[in-house]
């Protein structure tokens, strides 16, 4: 497997059983095959933005000892964990779209582990559903996604014996639940669904915050400097706020 200069691995980060381990490389074609036809652009930016992947994992109900999910909806009855390798000359809009298109290139949830140009790892997951437009494609629908930094996340608290482990489904949710929340999710009744909408609102917040306290510094004008200053305490109280809903007050009361 390749090891980033952080030290972080995947498969260790989930911490997957032994027989759910695997080690074999995934070509470029094999991504880009889906979007070939329909969406040839898509195509050549895989093609191009990729350096490499492989994939490092596949849980199943007999490697990592939880039931398959059949529903109306889906059915769940693998998760591969994929490594890849980003090109060092994409851009960062660029490598955010393939991160998504390899979740989209698979007609199941996939937890993918995106090595970026700078050494450091990100964590992807996708809340999706099977496309039904096409029968002849086995392509998802991307209902919610999360790009998370693997190197702030809790230690552990991925590790899949501390997951819900109902189902293959209920313990991808609960994956995706914990990683928005950096691993310390507020409270076991936050769903995946929220617990993305909230970080994107967290973010969003926090950039705001960002440029609302350099034009402050940069204003000349005193009632405007006025202005932003209290724009920003406004701001700083609505991130505690997203901060408080998201995250546990108690570092230390783990994942439930």
């Amino acid at each position: 497997m390749t090891d980033t200069p952080r030290g972080l691995d995947g498969a260790d980060l989930l911490g997957l059983p032994e027989a759910a381990r695997q080690q074999h490389r995934i070509t470029k074609k094999m991504l880009a095959a889906q979007f070939e036809d329909q969406a040839p652009a898509d195509a050549r930016l895989i093609t191009k933005a990729v350096a490499s992947a492989q994939l490092i994992g596949i849980l199943r109900p007999e490697t990592i000892q939880v039931p398959a999910h059949r529903g109306t909806e889906r059915t769940v009855v693998d998760i591969p964990v994929l490594e890849v390798v980003l090109a060092d000359t994409t851009t960062a809009a660029d490598r955010s779209r393939v991160i998504q298109l390899v979740h989209r290139s698979m007609s199941k949830p996939v937890v993918l582990f995106a090595l970026l140009p700078d050494g450091t790892t990100t964590l992807s997951l996708a809340l999706s559903h099977v496309g039904r437009t096409d029968p002849t494609r086995s392509t998802s629908v991307i209902d919610a996604h999360v790009l998370v930094p693997a190197g702030q996340i809790e230690p552990g608290a991925l590790q899949l014996d501390r997951l819900d482990r109902t189902d293959m489904w209920a313990l991808y949710r609960d994956l995706v639940r914990t990683a928005a929340a950096d691993g310390r999710p507020a409270r076991t009744a936050l769903q995946a669904a929220e617990a993305i909408s909230l970080r994107r609102g967290l973010t969003d917040l926090e950039t705001e915050l960002i440029t609302v306290v350099r034009d402050a510094r940069r204003a000349k004008n005193q009632q405007r400097r006025i202005e932003l200053n209290t724009q920003a305490r406004t701001l700083r109280a609505q991130i505690e706020i997203v901060r408080d809903t998201l995250y546990s007050a108690d570092r230390d009361q783990g994942v439930t």
